[in-house]
């Protein structure tokens, strides 16, 4: 509460009328829930952080300070720098989920990261380590208080904002941390240069550095300003250098794009600027209208839009999160047809996990009309993904509607029975495949432990866990408390 009074005073104090207009916030309402929570979600609860102390256990024993376990080989990679990435990421499941001896070990570490350093030669994701270390320890913040997390994530936010000084304003992708001299591709994805304003927005009001804020807001309107085909979409790549976008490019709300569209309505929930929800309606009724597909089995999923003008009947996992972001939408802005969407699409990200033998839903599925389902694997991998599991979270909590958690547990028992291992859990290399020989891969990413266990987590938790009403989740799960 007092994170959120020293926000919202210091948005009057530094911006004036401007201050005044972010700080009214959107009517943000939880439907009606049921008050009890039964002893049947309570054992889901209770299986889900033991799951969550299973995947610590294993990082702990085998890659602590390390960026991610490798659960087979029992080992630890520093593929994102060595800056303890599934460390940073799991501090705010550890400690929502009361695992208390876990997080303190944890939370100790966090003053030993050089978050000014990486490996000689190395270059981190700008992107990644927004979404993972700054929205970690900010998330981590939130439910905390403890000013060493805050240190950390200005430490983090100082690192990567050197990213930023570019003609636009635009980051550059990737960044040596070692080397003062900024260089790297002049070109950067939408969701690389649109999924930062929530993190450095919350830094800024945290800490009370104007400049993060006003390093964030520049960004956004490089990328609304660069010319574009189709009002309320917009092409995958732009240019740091020039502010336009690439013309060779395709639309999509998955890789690559996914969370920039996420954050135009998580930036009006948490800020109340009016310009967001206006780009985002915009963006909800081109996508609805021009990557909507539907088999003729009458399943809805989200395309690609090509280059020739096509529509990809191909839908990402990364592209199931975008029912939970239609329902929250329809939830604040009071569009009851986007839930309706928010259904099917939530549904049809469902099937794809209860079609295949494992129960386990591939990275890509393709839709075709062949008289069955309509749909079917083309990419068969399954890496741990959080998305559908974030839908059927935010349905439940907008909806009650219980058959979203017994889709989610089901989901929970197939993670259990079949990328559970002894030291952690394993991505799987193909979801039609019982036979577990050969059949994993040795990675357990660290959204696996900030987001996928997170949301099952809260899936079986009481509404007032983090409600809707008062929390907004960024890409990566960390939960930013609304300033009202």
């Amino acid at each position: 509460m007092l994170c959120g009074l020293l926000g919202g005073l210091y948005l009057l104090s530094v911006y004036g009328e401007l201050g005044r207009t972010l700080t009214q916030q959107p009517n943000v309402h939880s439907p009606q829930q049921p008050n009890e929570h039964s002893p049947e979600q309570q054992r889901r609860q209770k299986a889900v952080r033991v799951a969550m102390q299973h995947a610590w256990h294993g990082y702990r024993t085998h890659a602590f300070g390390h960026d991610e376990l490798q659960p087979l080989t029992q080992s630890g990679n520093i593929r994102w720098g060595n800056w303890s990435i599934s460390l940073l990421d799991a501090l705010d499941s550890l400690k929502l989920m009361e695992l208390h001896t876990e997080y303190a070990e944890a939370k100790a570490h966090v003053r030993n990261i050089d978050f000014t350093r990486s490996p000689h030669g190395f270059t981190i994701s700008v992107f990644e380590m927004t979404i993972r270390a700054l929205g970690g320890l900010l998330g981590a913040y939130e439910l905390d208080h403890d000013p060493l997390l805050l240190q950390k994530a200005e430490e983090v936010g100082r690192t990567l904002a050197r990213a930023f000084d570019t003609p636009t304003g635009l980051p550059y992708s990737q960044l040596d941390v070692n080397n003062p001299k900024l260089s790297g591709a002049g070109m950067a994805s939408l969701a690389e240069a649109g999924t930062m304003q929530l993190e450095f927005k919350q830094l800024a009001q945290i800490s009370g550095k104007r400049e993060f804020w006003d390093m964030a807001e520049r960004v956004s309107d490089v990328l609304e300003a660069g010319s574009r085909t189709h009002t309320g979409l917009y092409p995958m790549y732009i240019s740091v250098l020039t502010g336009q976008y690439a013309k060779w490019t395709e639309y999509t709300v998955g890789a690559m794009a996914d969370s920039f569209y996420e954050y135009m309505l998580k930036q009006y929930i948490m800020h109340g600027d009016d310009k967001y929800r206006t780009r985002y309606i915009a963006s909800v009724d081109a996508i609805t209208s021009t990557l909507v597909g539907r088999t003729k089995g009458n399943l809805a999923f989200v395309g690609r839009l090509a280059n020739d003008g096509r529509l990809v009947r191909e839908m990402e996992h990364l592209a199931c999160f975008y029912p939970g972001l239609l329902a929250l939408g329809a939830q604040v802005l009071d569009r009851p047809q986007d839930l309706l969407l928010a259904e099917e699409l939530t549904h049809t990200c469902f099937v794809a996990y209860n079609m295949t033998a494992t129960g386990l839903g591939p990275e890509h599925v393709y839709f075709i009309d062949d008289g069955g389902l309509g749909i079917s694997p083309s990419d068969s991998r399954y890496m741990l993904r959080p998305e559908t599991v974030e839908s059927l979270f935010v349905m439940y909590r907008i909806t009650g509607d219980q058959k979203y958690q017994e889709w989610g547990w089901q989901i929970f028992e197939s993670i259990e029975q079949y990328a559970r291992v002894e030291h952690g859990y394993a991505a799987l290399v193909n979801v039609l495949q019982t036979n577990m020989t050969s059949n994993l891969e040795d990675s357990m990413e660290s959204f696996f432990l900030a987001e996928t266990l997170k949301y099952l987590y809260l899936l079986f938790s009481p509404p007032t866990v983090l409600p809707l009403d008062e929390y907004v989740f960024t890409t990566e799960a960390h939960p930013f408390r609304i300033i009202k």
